[in-house]
């Protein structure tokens, strides 16, 4: 079964492309407002959507400057998506897009999965500058919890890639002035707990690469500007 809920409002050039979707339970829901934001496949002519998959995507833009989400894998059972671009929720659970009537555009993500029990959710937004944020994601593996954010003016930059199953990971990039980066690649045969808050107006840089093979699980919380 498949059930789709596309919508674009206000402009024409807004776009919604998804080719060659096969799912056999595909719960996808699209709302795009104002202008030039775009939706389609990372790859050309095939977007990559397998088994019981809940997908919800908003973009808000009333600038010139694009916002583009791409999808490319998103495979096996029971995944849960939620992306926003010129948008925002107030946490991981929440299913209440908000708009702040303050938007730039301009931002990136990509979506690729594969693997299956993974609840991915987040949001780019920032106040008025049409510099936006650029996500991409690569996971490959189960049972991830991934809560991203990034925020306000000065372009914020993360790589997330994980190929360990169970892992629960937080982000946050803000602050009007800052262009922060972070870079996060989680291994290993033990699940890691990474929280990760960049701000100010200083600009931050963060990478790790984690290889957990400790019983229970690793913990790591890093906090950098003020």
């Amino acid at each position: 079964m498949v059930s789709l809920l596309l919508s674009s409002f206000a402009k024409a050039d807004n776009l919604i492309e998804l080719k060659n979707v096969e799912s056999d339970a595909l719960n996808l829901t699209i709302e795009q407002v104002g202008a030039n934001n775009t939706i389609q496949c990372y790859q050309d002519n095939w977007c990559y959507i397998k088994d019981s998959v809940t997908i919800d995507f908003k973009q808000i833009n009333t600038t010139t400057s694009d916002n583009v989400l791409e999808i490319w894998h998103i495979e096996d059972g029971n995944n849960t998506i939620r992306w926003g671009q010129g948008v925002s929720l107030n946490n991981k659970n929440s299913t209440t897009w908000l708009y702040d009537a303050d938007e730039g555009g301009g931002h990136y993500a990509r979506i690729d999965v594969h693997g299956g029990g993974n609840t991915f959710v987040g949001y780019q937004q920032n106040g008025g500058d049409t510099t936006g944020h650029i996500f991409t994601s690569l996971i490959f593996s189960d049972n991830n919890d991934i809560w991203v954010r990034q925020k306000n003016n000065g372009q914020k930059e993360l790589n997330l890639y994980t190929t360990s199953d169970g892992n629960t990971v937080e982000v946050i990039q803000r602050t009007n002035g800052g262009e922060h980066t972070a870079n996060i690649n989680l291994h290993g045969s033990q699940p890691t707990t990474f929280n990760l808050i960049q701000q100010g107006q200083t600009d931050q840089s963060y990478s790790l690469t984690q290889n957990c093979v400790t019983v229970g699980g690793c913990s790591i919380s890093v906090t950098q500007g003020n």
